[in-house]
């Protein structure tokens, strides 16, 4: 079966997992050790260069239960502690702990806890030597080495050699990193070996044809669990999985005809091999098949952790701070929105409530004023939710609505439109690496052919979507909740004809709703995400409007424009129960 996801950590592909459980770090006189405290396994479950991503499980070996826990280690390098789960992290230099959150206090006798983090580091990223328990040495008698991965040269012919004996137990990790791997063609300087490098940022081409094809040895045979193609924007719309054992014979193991690029995850049926394929029949584009990166795994990576509510998040990678929170509007109706931070404190002073979210700009991001900062602290004070239009200036000149001939800029990485992308998505990365998820709605209002975005036709709007979907990948942005935005109604082409795909969105979003009819049709969109009104002149009325999962209100400066009471109504909303203020949201610092 295929699942249609996106990119893990910055595109790039993870290394084979590394387990290392904390030597004791007391003894006793006599050389008689201390019975350890706690025994602590650290792995590496994805690592691409410059970042990895950690799972640490701590074993209460105290001899009573702990009632509150605080583990802490030395980085022996420059790792930067950025999102973590499952508990809340402290860091000061080298020196980090995580502490428990409400949840997970206790640890009984012999019973264990879990949490996990991402890092950022340059040069290396060894693991800690040694761990403590609420301030005392933790230990272990029985230390384990990491799982042994297939060895060989990173280059030459792929073909068959003296077969290495296959692992009793599958390795973890991405067994393709720095493997053999030929294509069938090359676009210089897109070297095949470039798919298997574990950058994100480097890519395999090939040449404009069809078909073609790119394999990878192994070097033993493995199960294969899941085959991951990070495609660039050059991506194939029919190819197949296929794998084999010595290089010559080769069995399908998967196969599809409706590839949308992206990033595919392939989880085959009882398949195994030592090579594995993949073979493109049809391109998506004019150009050739392009990979990031070609992954494959015998032991499929973990799911970040995060609620189950039936909705996974487009990005798999996805923190689980937008996780929760895209849960918490699937399950829940009319979450009071306002745009602009005056018009929200407006908002209070006529009602005595505050509205849940409040709705940012980055429409003078580009043009040098930036409030990245001003955001965080607002999260943080207020503890609210953060959401974000684009008001897009045309990276060629003129305003958002202007003419704006961007087609031509899509395959050109340092032009303007790519700058322009590249620098709000790396302002949203600030705000998650603060600990901010982030509602952003870029290339809103899709149908209405207004804004620049629109005017080349839905084909263009949605490849302009999945290049800054892509470059948000690249740059390792996880803290997103993909909202997409058009007019369930009133325009000259249907809001689902824009809809970008669901490995694309969390969101399907209408602004200006004229009726309960809206609604159906902005559900109707995509029957696996989550609706909502981004923006409006007027909050709902939970006694009349349909139970949208939340709502924005525009600017105060076109209520008396919009022909209503908008003061009155907001008045009405906030008087009644159901409408959910700031002060009833959950605690978000502990998602």
């Amino acid at each position: 079966m295929r699942h249609r996801v996106r990119a893990r950590a910055a595109l790039a592909g993870a290394t084979a997992a590394v387990t290392v459980l904390a030597p004791a770090l007391v003894t006793m006189p006599n050389a008689q050790a201390a019975a350890p405290v706690c025994d602590v396994v650290y792995q590496v479950t994805n690592d691409w260069g410059s970042g990895a991503t950690t799972n640490v499980t701590v074993t209460n070996l105290t001899g009573a239960a702990v009632d509150g826990w605080n583990v802490g280690w030395t980085f022996p390098g420059d790792q930067t502690i950025g999102d973590i789960w499952n508990a809340t992290k402290s860091q000061s230099g080298a020196s980090a702990t995580a502490s428990n959150v409400s949840w997970n206090a206790a640890i009984p006798n012999g019973g264990s806890v879990s949490f996990g983090f991402n890092v950022t580091y340059s040069g290396s990223n060894p693991a800690p030597a040694a761990f403590t328990l609420n301030g005392i040495a933790c230990g272990s008698a029985t230390p384990q080495s990491p799982t042994p991965t297939p060895t060989g040269s990173p280059t030459g012919d792929p073909s068959p050699t003296a077969e290495p004996t296959p692992t009793t137990t599958a390795p973890a990790g991405n067994l393709a990193v720095n493997r053999p791997v030929t294509a069938s063609s090359t676009e210089s300087p897109h070297t095949a070996a470039l798919a298997v490098d574990g950058n994100g940022g480097t890519r395999w081409s090939s040449l404009y044809a069809d078909p073609q094809w790119i394999q990878v040895d192994l070097g033993a045979t493995y199960p294969i669990a899941l085959v991951r193609l990070r495609w660039e924007a050059a991506y194939g719309k029919a190819y197949r999985i296929q794998t084999s054992t010595d290089g010559t014979t080769w069995t399908s193991v998967h196969s599809t005809t409706t590839g949308d690029g992206g990033t595919d995850d392939i989880a085959p049926t009882s398949a195994s091999g030592r090579y594995v394929r993949m073979s493109g029949t049809a391109r998506g584009t004019s150009w050739g098949y392009s990979l990031y990166e070609f992954e494959v795994y015998a032991v499929a990576p973990p799911t970040p952790p995060g609620p189950d509510c039936g909705q996974t998040p487009a990005d798999p990678d996805a923190d689980s701070k937008v996780r929760h929170l895209i849960c918490y509007l699937k399950t829940h109706a009319y979450v009071s929105g306002q745009t602009d931070l005056p018009d929200a404190d407006r908002v209070q002073q006529l009602t005595g409530r505050y509205p849940a979210m409040v709705a940012f700009d980055f429409m003078e991001y580009t043009r040098g004023t930036v409030q990245t900062q001003q955001v965080i602290d607002w999260a943080r004070t207020r503890k609210g939710i953060v959401a974000f239009q684009w008001h897009w200036y045309c990276p060629r000149g003129g305003n958002y609505s202007a003419p704006c001939d961007f087609v031509p800029d899509l395959g050109n990485p340092s032009s303007k439109l790519y700058q322009d992308i590249d620098l709000v998505v790396r302002e949203i990365k600030k705000m998650g690496d603060a600990g901010v998820p982030v509602l952003f709605r870029p290339l809103h209002e899709a149908n209405n052919n207004y804004m620049w975005w629109a005017k080349k036709g839905q084909d263009a709007y949605k490849q302009l979507w999945r290049l800054i979907y892509q470059r948000a990948q690249l740059a390792g942005a996880h803290n997103i909740v993909w909202v997409f935005n058009g007019m369930a109604s009133g325009q000259g082409t249907s809001l689902a004809s824009w809809y970008p795909g669901d490995g694309y969105v969390d969101l399907v979003t209408s602004d200006y709703f004229q009726s309960w009819s809206d609604f159906a049709t902005t559900k109707a969109v995509s029957s696996a995400k989550t609706t909502g009104v981004a923006e409006t002149f007027s909050p709902l009325n939970p006694a009349s409007d349909a139970p949208w999962p939340y709502f924005v209100v525009w600017a105060s400066r076109d209520w008396a424009g919009s022909g209503r009471d908008v003061a009155g109504l907001w008045r009405t909303a906030m008087a009644d129960p159901r409408t959910i203020s700031i002060d009833q949201l959950p605690d978000m610092t502990a998602w």
